[in-house]
């Protein structure tokens, strides 16, 4: 049985991993892999800089607080409890998911 060469300039090309103007399943299982593990290097990093932009958001809050007159602050008390504990809910899953993940 004969393999199927590629066309000059086919978007299948950069599937061709040995550069013999085949693309095996080998070729394609690994081009697969590259995606997935691509893909899943790009969510750790959108969660990253979740996480960080997070803490550098409670932690600009808390020197505002020291600016802003005291009864501002009381009346942004409220408010301040709920955004410490989300902040808080997103970077500790952030870092329980990543440490979980490293024990895989």
């Amino acid at each position: 049985m004969t393999q199927k060469k590629l066309q000059r300039d086919s978007e299948y090309d950069k599937y061709d991993m040995d550069g013999d103007g085949v693309v095996t399943d080998d070729e394609l299982e690994h081009a697969k892999a590259i995606q997935e593990t691509e893909r899943d290097l790009r969510k750790s990093l959108a969660q990253l800089r979740m996480a960080r932009f997070t803490l550098i958001a409670m932690g600009a809050f808390t020197v505002a607080m020291f600016v802003v007159p005291i009864d501002r602050v009381e009346a942004l008390s409220d408010i301040s409890n709920l955004f410490y504990i989300s902040g808080a809910g997103i970077v500790g899953a952030y870092m329980g998911t990543t440490a979980w993940m490293a024990r895989k």
